[in-house]
């Protein structure tokens, strides 16, 4: 299942150096960047991406 999120920053290559790779970059929207992936064993949106943005102070949100 692929799986969005909405990042509150548009620092592009700061994100990307935040995430595993089964998740990207897609692009930024509305002051916004939006990143996408597939949760693959341990490295999933709720338990590993989202709380790995926050402890560089990037917060995200996942879409639904």
């Amino acid at each position: 299942m692929t799986r969005k999120a909405f990042i509150t920053s548009t620092d592009v290559e700061r994100i990307a150096r935040f995430l595993p790779s089964n998740y990207r970059v897609l692009g930024i929207i509305g002051g916004r960047t939006i990143i996408v992936g597939e949760d693959s064993a341990g490295w999933t949106l709720d338990d590993y991406v989202l709380p790995r943005l926050a402890s560089g102070l990037l917060f995200g949100k996942e879409m639904t």
